[in-house]
């Protein structure tokens, strides 16, 4: 029973993947370092990059958050304010993530060029996949680890024997080598 429905949830995961699958870049943030005699703050971050994800629709929606004063003292002249949040949904398949790979809330994804902060994860049956709630940085720097590849060198070698004044046999000699370097 529980193996039919393992099987019937990894078909309707495939079939989400083919209709709504699209690139995602997940950050996690491995660790921060702080040097205490200058201030500077170093982050180190693993990128995982995920070709299919099952990103769907945003729920966009009106808040209020009301001023501080007004909760803690309940005062005549308060302020609050309005704002949009984006939250989206993206479901994971485990079969497209390296091994141990362990997402926690203080993570973060790049979806189209725009930043969601993972605020919730669920974890479906037998691990299988992972469903994140994501909500998107309207205001921040977008700051994106990118993997050049190809390093093209291009050599070519012309010699010529001179037999008479008018007689040339030149010969010519292209050589294309191509190293892949991944560059991160």
């Amino acid at each position: 029973m529980v193996a039919t429905k393992l099987k019937f949830m990894k078909s309707v995961l495939y079939k989400l993947k083919r209709s709504y699958g699209m690139p995602v870049d997940y950050y996690q943030i491995t660790s921060h370092d702080v040097n205490t005699t200058t201030g500077v703050k170093t982050t180190v971050e693993t990128k995982t990059h995920i070709r299919r994800a099952v990103v769907l629709r945003s729920r966009e929606f009106r808040s209020f958050v009301y001023d501080l004063a007004y909760i803690s003292a309940n005062k005549d002249f308060t302020e609050g304010g309005f704002f949009d949040p984006e939250d989206r949904n993206i479901i994971i398949d485990t079969k497209d993530l390296p091994k141990g790979f362990d997402p926690t809330v203080d993570d973060y994804l790049i979806v189209k060029n725009n930043r969601y902060d993972v605020s919730a994860i669920q974890t479906f049956e037998e691990g299988s996949s992972f469903l994140i709630t994501a909500r998107k940085l309207r205001a921040g720097l977008l700051v994106r680890q990118e993997s050049a590849l190809s390093v093209m060198n291009l050599v070519q070698t012309v010699t010529s024997v001179t037999v008479d004044k008018l007689i040339r046999s030149p010969t010519s000699k292209l050589v294309l080598t191509q190293i892949a370097v991944e560059v991160t």
